[in-house]
C-alpha cells in the first residue's frame, strides 16, 4: 500500500488542477509514516471530472475512517474512472504479457504488450541540407488537458466486418474484434482547437507537396511540446484504444505527430481542391482531427470503402474504385471543429471527398498509433516515409521503431517462455525476430522496397502546378 501510495502521489502532484484545490500536500516521507501508523483504517479515493483520469483529477476525497472488518480493502491496483469501459488489454500500462491471441482462423499467437517507446531525447537535424538541429517553437502553448481537451466517446464503432457496434463495447464483442474506423467525436475543446491551430500557424512556412497531397506540414512533434504533450495524452490513448480494442500508443516514428494536411479556400466555380486520394495508410491507426468549421463547405467528407483485403491488392488498386462499388462507399461527415474520427487506416481505403466550395481552407491534423503488441503484424512503410520526410530522420526512425518491437519479442523469450517450451516454438519466435531485423535491414540499405501503391484521381498534377 505505501509503493502504490507514492506512485499515486507522484502521479497527482504534477497535476495543476490538483494543486490549485487547495489541498495541502504532504511529502513523501510524512505520507508514509502516515500510513505506517495508521495501518489499514484509512481509504484515499480521488474523484474526477467527467472524462477525466487521474493526471486531470480535480480533488483529493476526504479520508474517511472506515473499520477494515466493515468494508473490503481498496483493490490492488486501484481502479479510476476512465473515458470509457476498457477492454483487459488496453489498460495494460506497463510492460506485460497478455494471454496468447486466438485469430479467427484458430491460430495461436504469442501477445507481449510493451511499455511505448519513449520520444528522443536528441532532436534530429533540421530539414534538407541544414546541420542545425530541429528548435523549437518559442512561443509554445503549454498542453492543459483540462483545458484543451473536451473527451466525448463516440456512441459507436464499426468492425472490420464493417457491422455497427455501440460504444462502450458489450462484453460478447470484445473477443477478437478489429476496428475499421469509429463513429465522430469530440476530442479537442474551443481552446484546444485554438491553441493546435496557432502552432500550425507558426510552422506552415514548412509545409510542403506531395504526389498525393497537395499541401502538408509534417515533423511538428520535434517543434511543439504541445503537440508531443498531446498525443501522448494518457486520457486520450485510453479512449483511442477502447475503440480498438487493444492497447494502442503513438506511432514510433514521431515525424507523424500530428501530421497536417492545409487546404485551401474555393470559391463557387473554382476547380475543386483535392485533399487526400484514396488510399490506405502506413501506420496502423490514425485519429483524424478537424480544425476547420466545415459547416458552409461542399465537400471534403471523409469517405470509406467497406471492403476487405484491398491492401497491396494491386489488381483492384489499378481499376480504382468504381461505379458497380458506389453502395459500398460510407461517407462520415465531422459535426464541427475539435471533432475526431479514430480509423484504422492501414486496412480500410479511404479518401477525403474534393471540396467543391469552402469559406475557409480545410484543415486537419492526423495523429498516428500502433499497437502496443509486439507480435501484432506492423503495417509500417518504410518507403512512404523516405518520400517525404528528410532520410537522415526517416531511417533512424524506422531503425529504432524496427529495435522497439524486436527489443519486446525478445523480453518475451527473455521474461515469459516457460520452461519446457517446444523448442520448433522457440525456434520460430527469434526466427520472427531476425526476419523482422533482416527486412528492416535491407528496406534502409535499399535492397528491397516497400511501396504502398494509392489510387490516382483525375486533375491532381494541374492542381499541383497552381
Amino acid at each position: 500500500p505505501i509503493l502504490w501510495l507514492k506512485q499515486i502521489l507522484h502521479r497527482v502532484v504534477v497535476s495543476e488542477s490538483f494543486a490549485q484545490s487547495g489541498f495541502t500536500m504532504l511529502t513523501m516521507r510524512q505520507l508514509s509514516k502516515l500510513v505506517r501508523e495508521t495501518g489499514p483504517v484509512f481509504r484515499f479515493g480521488f474523484k474526477g471530472n467527467r472524462g477525466m483520469g487521474v493526471a486531470g483529477a480535480s480533488r483529493m476525497s476526504t479520508i474517511t475512517d472506515v473499520k477494515a472488518s466493515e468494508s473490503p480493502p481498496p483493490s490492488f491496483p486501484p481502479i479510476f474512472p476512465t473515458v470509457a469501459k476498457m477492454p483487459k488489454t488496453a489498460v495494460l500500462s506497463d510492460t506485460s504479457s497478455t494471454p496468447e491471441v486466438v485469430g479467427k482462423d484458430g491460430v495461436k499467437t504469442p501477445s507481449y504488450v510493451m511499455e511505448p517507446p519513449a520520444f528522443p531525447r536528441i532532436m534530429p537535424y533540421g530539414y534538407g541540407v541544414s546541420r542545425h538541429h530541429i528548435s523549437p517553437m518559442e512561443l509554445d502553448v503549454t498542453f492543459d488537458p483540462a483545458l484543451h481537451l473536451q473527451i466525448e466517446a463516440p456512441d459507436g464503432v464499426v468492425s472490420d466486418d464493417f457491422d455497427d457496434v455501440p460504444f462502450p463495447m458489450p462484453e460478447g464483442v470484445k473477443d477478437g474484434f478489429n476496428l475499421a474506423f469509429s463513429k465522430p467525436f469530440r476530442l479537442l475543446s474551443d481552446e484546444g482547437v485554438r491553441a493546435l491551430q496557432s502552432v500550425i500557424d507558426a510552422n506552415k512556412h514548412f509545409a510542403k507537396s506531395s504526389e498525393r497531397i497537395p499541401r502538408c506540414l509534417r515533423g511538428l512533434g520535434y517543434r511543439s511540446k504541445f503537440v508531443r504533450d498531446l498525443n501522448f495524452d494518457p486520457q486520450t490513448i485510453d479512449l483511442l484504444s477502447a475503440m480498438a480494442g487493444k492497447p494502442v500508443a503513438p506511432h514510433g516514428m514521431h515525424m507523424n505527430m500530428s501530421h497536417t494536411n492545409l487546404g485551401r479556400p474555393v470559391k463557387k466555380g473554382e476547380p475543386p481542391a483535392i485533399v487526400d486520394q484514396w488510399h490506405v495508410d502506413s501506420v496502423d491507426y490514425v485519429c483524424v482531427i478537424i480544425m476547420s468549421d466545415l459547416s458552409q463547405s461542399v465537400g471534403g467528407d471523409l469517405q470509406v470503402l467497406c471492403k476487405k483485403d484491398v491492401r497491396d491488392n494491386l489488381d483492384f488498386l489499378s481499376k480504382g474504385v468504381t461505379p458497380d462499388l458506389e453502395h459500398l462507399v460510407r461517407t462520415i461527415q465531422y459535426p464541427g471543429k475539435g471533432h475526431a474520427i479514430f480509423i484504422r487506416g492501414s486496412h480500410v481505403l479511404h479518401r477525403i471527398t474534393p471540396v467543391l466550395e469552402a469559406l475557409e481552407p480545410r484543415v486537419s491534423v492526423v495523429n498516428s498509433y500502433m499497437s502496443r503488441n509486439v507480435f501484432d503484424a506492423d503495417s509500417t512503410r518504410y518507403r512512404t516515409f523516405v518520400e517525404q520526410d528528410p532520410e537522415h530522420v526517416s531511417k533512424v526512425e524506422f531503425s529504432r521503431h524496427t529495435a522497439w518491437r524486436v527489443q519486446g519479442m525478445m523480453q518475451y523469450i527473455t521474461q515469459e517462455v516457460e520452461w519446457g517450451t517446444p523448442k520448433e516454438e522457440l525456434a520460430s519466435l527469434m526466427r520472427k525476430a531476425a526476419a523482422d531485423l533482416e527486412k528492416a535491414a535491407a528496406l534502409v540499405n535499399q535492397e528491397q522496397d516497400d511501396i504502398l501503391t494509392w489510387i490516382k484521381e483525375e486533375g491532381v498534377d494541374e492542381q499541383m502546378l497552381k
